[in-house]
């Protein structure tokens, strides 16, 4: 009886004395003051969210650019809202946050920050390589919801624009496959469901996504009570799950949602692929929370070893893995097999 072994790849760097020193005379980093913006559209007259979300879009983006840490991003606007200039000691990549201006338009706000920022050195090893997620179309738990509007792509749609996050975003992950088709994960077959799911796509991680709420609510209209917002809310809850695709560990679970004004008739035949509904207000909320997501997955991600699937051995001597450039191996980098 023949037993197949299935071989796996996994990278590491291993670096010289003399690679070493180089490294210390030549990687030292030095603080830059960044000045950005981010925008937030106000959402059921909430002005102070839409700030706190605008000051965090402009933080987030001044991160990226100085490519430091994005953690502790939502910690930071907390702070800088409550004192609109912050000293920072603990963190060790920003130093001092100044809060420029806020311009409030009809329903929008624009903030304007400046942050010194050091980008502190990687504290693993891990983090230069890109790691690999599959997914798939996101079921639509309650598909009634989705009639309000004819928004039942909006599971398929909603992968795609968190792509679009990761690739604008993401340091230290890529979503590289989006099955076409969804998968209805069964809590007792999740995790062989999402093994055999990394296996097909050469994937490292697997995210598993259910939307469970679309639901709107339309307040029933009073003649007599014409003072009262008649405005229609709808809500977003998205269960996630990431999974390690080799083993089937769980490295994050967590449920993103949020509620936002639904300015869509009930019969409305919406194109949910459309500028008009990702720019609407409920398109926005829906974008922050995506957002979010990418973020979260990318720092539980960022020193979790890069690994890889050994795809063929030829001659005996030479193996062919699913990893290479766009992982960020280079020339001279040494893969170790398990």
């Amino acid at each position: 009886m023949k037993t197949k072994y299935t071989l796996i790849a996994r990278l590491t760097v291993f670096l010289s004395a003399t690679t070493c020193l180089l490294l210390a005379f030549t990687g030292q980093s030095y603080a830059v003051w960044y000045e950005t913006q981010g925008q937030s559209v106000v959402l059921n007259g909430n002005k102070v969210q839409a700030k706190h979300q605008a000051t965090e879009e402009a933080l987030r983006q001044a991160m990226l650019f100085a490519g430091a840490s994005v953690r502790s991003v939502q910690q930071l606007t907390d702070g800088l809202l409550n004192d609109e200039r912050l000293e920072i000691s603990a963190s060790g990549e920003v130093r001092q946050l100044e809060l420029i201006s806020e311009t409030w338009h009809e329903n929008a706000v624009t903030v304007r920050i400046r942050a010194d920022i050091f980008p502190s050195q990687q504290q693993c090893s891990a983090a230069p390589f890109s790691k690999t997620i599959a997914t798939s179309y996101f079921p639509l738990l309650e598909r009634q919801h989705a009639q309000d509007g004819q928004v039942q792509e909006l599971g398929r749609l909603v992968t795609a624009r968190l792509k679009q996050e990761f690739d604008q975003s993401a340091q230290h992950a890529v979503i590289s496959s989006i099955e076409p088709y969804v998968v209805h994960w069964q809590s007792r077959q999740i995790r062989d469901q999402a093994t055999a799911l990394a296996t097909q796509t050469k994937s490292q991680f697997v995210l598993t996504g259910v939307i469970e709420d679309l639901s709107v609510y339309r307040p029933k209209s009073n003649t007599l009570a014409f003072w009262q917002d008649d405005t229609a809310t709808r809500n977003f809850r998205l269960k996630v799950e990431l999974i390690d695709g080799i083993n089937g560990a769980p490295l994050l679970n967590k449920t993103y949602e949020t509620e936002s004004e639904w300015e869509f008739d009930r019969f409305a035949q919406l194109d949910a692929s459309s500028n008009q509904f990702w720019q609407s207000a409920y398109g926005l909320a829906l974008q922050n929370q995506l957002r979010q997501l990418q973020s979260d997955v990318d720092s539980t991600l960022a020193c979790v070893p890069a690994t890889g699937r050994v795809i063929s051995i030829n001659g005996g001597n030479e193996l062919t893995v699913s990893l290479g450039r766009q992982h960020g191996l280079k020339p001279g980098d040494t893969l170790s097999i398990y």
